[in-house]
């Protein structure tokens, strides 16, 4: 009898240790890709938008200071096989149309390790008028400690970080474009007090 007890033992641990690992698995999984929709919320402090290189979708180094200048970003990073990612794409393509011609630039980083082509493929089977930039590397996303996809930042003309969002976002919610409308008129209000 005492042999048999701990050979049911090691023939359960199999079971548990597979548990165990899918499990892990699981939770890897459903992380911050995963995860429940996100809020925006505002960034304490001056934080600001650090400068970087990415690819466009020609292949061709872009400079982010560049596509900034004096406007507001929404700056999003994301990747091709993140569902959140492209189920909060349409409302950013949405809020960009709405206004892009106020100075709202929407600016998606993708964090695929994945060809250039597969990045491409995606923007243009969601018909993204947008800039989209490739981050192959993720460099960029560790230097703004993006701790999963999707997570975005909306960036003032000022060049500071004043809202984050971890997760899935409807981009085009009240919230949102209330958040925008209030970006995009800091500039006129500074104006004025000149």
């Amino acid at each position: 009898m005492t042999v048999t007890t701990p050979l049911r033992r090691r023939e359960r641990q199999p079971q548990r240790v597979l548990l165990g690992v899918a499990a892990v698995l699981t939770a890897f999984a459903a992380g911050p890709g995963a995860a429940a929709k996100g809020e925006l919320r505002p960034v304490k402090g001056a934080v600001v938008a650090g400068d970087f290189i990415a690819q466009d979708m020609q292949g061709k180094p872009v400079r982010f200071s560049e596509l900034r200048r004096d406007k507001v970003v929404l700056l999003n990073f994301w990747a091709t096989w993140c569902p959140p990612c492209r189920k909060e794409m349409p409302a950013m393509e949405q809020l960009y149309q709405a206004y892009k011609d106020r100075g709202l630039i929407v600016l998606a980083v993708s964090q695929d390790q994945a060809p250039l082509a597969t990045v491409r493929g995606f923007a243009e089977e969601l018909m993204l008028g947008f800039p989209v930039w490739h981050d192959r590397d993720g460099l960029v996303g560790r230097q703004y400690s993006v701790p999963g996809v999707p997570t975005s930042y909306l960036v003032g003309a000022d060049g500071r970080i004043v809202y984050k969002v971890l997760g899935e976002y409807d981009w085009f919610s009240p919230e949102a474009r209330a958040a925008v409308e209030q970006l995009l008129q800091a500039p006129e209000k500074q104006n004025d007090k000149r």
